[in-house]
């Protein structure tokens, strides 16, 4: 991939020359990923937040359905303000964007509660330096969850980098997952 690797571009120069090589993820690399994060979880107790997927993101529908669906919690992105969290396996309407998620009056779920949170991004870096999208909502939700949980990026192997630029208020991934495997941070 043709990406200069100079942490000095801009978050949204990054984007700019991301955004037009993201494709959808074939279900090959995202069973991969799944088994990988099964391993991940197998492991650990508590609630797990994961993200419904937009298009271009690997999808982990599979993991809520080999693990158990009342484990998982899932975003809904409000019409203002920040991200709210319900259980994920209650009624979903359609985002405008095409993802699936709770309805608006759907119960509250627990922050304090997760103990892992799987996070979409458009590009990783070694250190954990996660790009989105540009909206700063998983970096709001983040910053409210409690500091032991643990925080996997999850992207494929070719957007991990070893610099992205960050700014104060990103919140690192603890870890990264991609069809390569599960894997700290370096710090």
């Amino acid at each position: 991939m043709e990406v200069d690797s100079d942490s000095q571009f801009s978050k949204e120069a990054w984007r700019k020359k991301l955004r037009p090589l993201r494709t959808k993820v074939d279900s090959a690399i995202e069973v991969i990923v799944i088994n990988h994060l099964v391993k991940l979880l197998d492991q650990l107790d508590g609630p797990i937040l994961f993200y419904r997927a937009m298009a271009e993101e690997i999808r982990l529908d599979g993991l809520a359905e080999r693990l158990g669906w009342e484990r998982f919690a899932t975003t809904r992105t409000p019409g203002q303000g920040p991200l709210t969290v319900h259980r994920a396996d209650g009624v979903m309407e359609q985002h405008k964007f095409g993802f699936i998620q709770p309805l608006v009056d759907a119960e509250k779920f627990p922050l304090d509660s997760i103990s892992v949170a799987l996070v979409p991004a458009l590009a990783i870096d070694i250190q954990g330096n996660r790009l989105g999208h540009g909206a700063g909502y998983y970096d709001e939700l983040l910053s409210r969850l409690p500091d032991h949980c643990l925080r996997v990026g999850i992207v494929t192997e070719q957007f991990i980098f070893d610099h992205l630029p960050y700014e104060s208020h990103d919140v690192p991934m603890t870890h990264l997952a991609s069809e390569v495997g599960v894997r700290s941070v370096k710090l």
